[in-house]
C-alpha cells in the first residue's frame, strides 16, 4: 500500500492510524480476563496495536527522508483512562499505542515529524451498541460524539499549524472523564 502511494504521489505526508475495535462480520468479544484465550488476547493486540505499529514502521523512513510528516493515532479512552468489563485485550492495545507514540515522537521530532494520539469516548457510529449510546447520554454533553467531531481534532493534528505539538494525547469525550460522580441524576439538576 505504501509503495503504491509513493509511486502514485511521490511523497507521503500524513498517516492516520484509525483501525481497531471490531471487524466486520465478527461479534465484539467481552470476555473476563481469567477466561480469555491467548488467541483472543492476541487478536485484540494485533487488530488494535500491531496495525498501528506496522503502518507506522512502513512510513517512518520515508517521512524521515522527506524531513516532514504528521502521524495521528486514534486510540481510545478505554485503556489509557478507564476500561469496560471484558475488554482487557482491547484496553491493553489502546494504552500501548500511547507509549509507543511517545517513543517515536522523541526519535522523529528533529526530522519535523509529529506523532499524536486522539482518544475518543463514546461515538455514535454504525457499530455503536445500545449500551454505548446510553453511556454517551450520561456524559456532561448528554450525548455521544459525532464522528466529524473526532475528525476535526485529527485533521488539526495533521496540519502544518500543529507543528509544535508532538507526543501528546487529546481526549475527545464530551467531558466523560472529568466526571467523578456518575450517579446519573447529578446532571438533571
Amino acid at each position: 500500500m505504501i509503495t503504491e502511494i509513493l509511486s502514485t504521489f511521490g511523497a507521503l505526508h500524513v498517516l492516520i492510524n484509525n483501525a481497531g475495535m471490531t471487524q466486520v462480520g465478527q461479534e465484539e468479544e467481552f470476555t473476563p480476563f481469567y477466561k480469555l484465550s491467548d488467541e483472543s488476547f492476541e487478536t485484540a493486540i494485533n487488530r488494535n496495536l500491531m496495525t498501528c505499529y506496522n503502518t507506522t514502521r512502513a512510513v517512518i523512513g520515508t517521512m524521515m527522508e522527506q524531513k516532514y510528516g504528521r502521524i495521528v493515532n486514534v486510540s481510545s479512552t478505554t485503556g489509557p483512562l478507564g476500561s469496560n468489563l471484558g475488554e482487557s485485550g482491547y484496553g491493553a492495545a489502546k494504552a500501548a499505542i500511547l507509549g509507543m507514540s511517545k517513543g517515536i515522537a522523541m526519535e522523529t521530532a528533529k526530522h519535523n515529524i509529529t506523532i499524536n494520539n486522539v482518544l475518543p469516548g463514546w461515538v455514535a457510529t454504525g457499530s455503536q451498541t445500545k449500551e454505548e449510546a446510553v453511556a454517551g447520554m450520561h456524559t456532561p454533553m448528554g450525548r455521544s460524539g459525532r464522528p466529524e467531531e473526532i475528525a476535526h481534532m485529527i485533521v488539526f493534528l495533521a496540519t502544518r499549524e500543529a507543528s509544535y505539538i508532538t507526543g501528546q494525547d487529546f481526549v475527545v469525550d464530551g467531558g466523560n472523564f472529568i466526571v467523578e460522580n456518575k450517579g446519573g441524576s447529578y446532571y438533571d439538576k
